[in-house]
């Protein structure tokens, strides 16, 4: 009880001193009031003990995932990912020790591309919760922003609003698909984006544009929720609003809410009954054994109180989305997994770019080239158009 005490102090304190802005002590204080967040997270850690009574409103059971309808191509995608890893990366060493365990065979031997891939495709990227709150320098793999272009992929950044709830962000995602050439696009999202796109696919108006998606990727995806966020919502909403961050304003305030259990099984679950006709892939960290980021490291070690395959935000068994193929479990945390903290030059990132080391790069490219390739006749990096952020 001392220990979450001073975090409440702690995340109080530092919560209330800095904007983000663009002078060097705004940009320290932005720093600071990044550790505050995820103190927060700490904070609702506290409050963990596992699943309680209350939740007996959104039952689940155990199951493996062939018995729920989930498919396995761990064995089949880590043969991508490492041919990937050695062109690209080489130097992050071998690739046994960014994947988990895997099984001797899962019974599927490649990718399935129900098409001929096209000399182009739009590549949607929703980032996560406070993600606008880092997006002037960092969003889910925007290092390789460049290079995907390159290769053909028409990469554009959807600007969901980093502390609001899905169903506000759900109709940002709407407007932004609706005016997108989505033939056999691809749609990456990333931590709450996950139920953020989720809940956008469920409106009836979505019909104009979710058929002609050809996939969806999931990555370290908060598909049914997370127990912080299920036992602590108020206590997240009550301080996060209080952090004054010059480029994520508070919005609707109701961000964390979204990721409670209640909240983010029902989308879930609307999700599956809609029957999407895009074929639908899950990405998961697990960060059990690794180096974490120190402003997680805590954060996971209380989620671990209720299962130790965790990546410092998500539980494995939630990461994972209804009706999905399984591309990988990989070593790493929330944030190495698709933010390249690691890779910006900008002060106020450096407190996260600790322990953030991951081949991201070989990742995304052995992602798209096992969901939805492109022909390898695009034009060369150095005339590749740039990234569009949807408005």
């Amino acid at each position: 009880m001392r220990r979450c005490a001073t975090l409440v102090t702690l995340g109080r304190g530092l919560g209330g001193q800095a904007v983000i802005g663009d002078r060097m002590e705004d940009v320290v204080g932005a720093a600071r009031c990044f550790v505050a967040a995820a103190l927060l997270g700490l904070l609702a850690g506290c409050t963990v003990p596992g699943i309680r009574v209350r939740d007996l409103p959104q039952p689940t059971v155990r199951s493996s995932w062939a018995h729920a309808g989930i498919r396995d191509d761990r064995v089949a995608f880590a043969t991508g990912f490492c041919a990937q890893l050695e062109s690209l990366d080489p130097a992050s060493g071998p690739c046994a020790q960014w994947l988990w365990r895997l099984p001797e065979s899962t019974g599927h031997e490649g990718s399935v591309v129900p098409k001929p891939a096209p000399d182009r495709r739009t590549l949607v990227i929703i980032p996560g919760i406070l993600g606008e709150c880092v997006a002037p320098w960092v969003t889910p793999f925007s290092a390789d922003y460049r290079a995907l272009e390159a290769l053909g992929y028409r990469v554009h950044v959807i600007p969901v609003k980093g502390r609001a709830s899905s169903q506000l962000n759900a109709r940002i995602i709407h407007e932004a698909l609706t005016g997108l050439d989505l033939d056999d696009a691809v749609v990456v999202a990333y931590s709450k984006g996950v139920t953020d796109f989720m809940s956008a696919a469920t409106l009836p108006e979505a019909a104009n544009w979710r058929d002609r998606l050809g996939a969806f990727i999931s990555v370290a995806g908060t598909a049914n929720g997370s127990p912080a966020a299920n036992h602590s919502a108020g206590l997240y909403q009550s301080l996060l609003r209080r952090l004054p961050f010059k480029y994520c304003q508070p919005s609707d305030g109701g961000g964390v809410q979204s990721l409670s259990y209640a909240d983010a099984r029902d989308v879930a679950d609307r999700f599956a009954a809609s029957k999407p006709g895009f074929a639908l892939y899950s990405i998961i960290a697990v960060a059990a054994d690794g180096p974490v980021n120190p402003v997680l490291r805590d954060f996971h070690a209380l989620l671990a109180r209720i299962d130790e395959r965790n990546d410092g935000q998500v539980l494995l068994d939630d990461a994972v989305v209804p009706g999905s193929t399984v591309l990988g479990v990989f070593r790493a945390d929330h944030w190495s997994i698709a933010l390249p903290f690691e890779d910006s030059d900008a002060l106020a990132m450096r407190p996260l770019s600790r322990n953030n080391h991951f081949p991201r790069g070989a990742l995304i490219r052995a992602a798209l080239e096992y969901v939805a390739p492109v022909a390898r006749n695009a034009q060369g990096a150095e005339s590749a158009p740039g990234v569009t952020t949807v408005p």
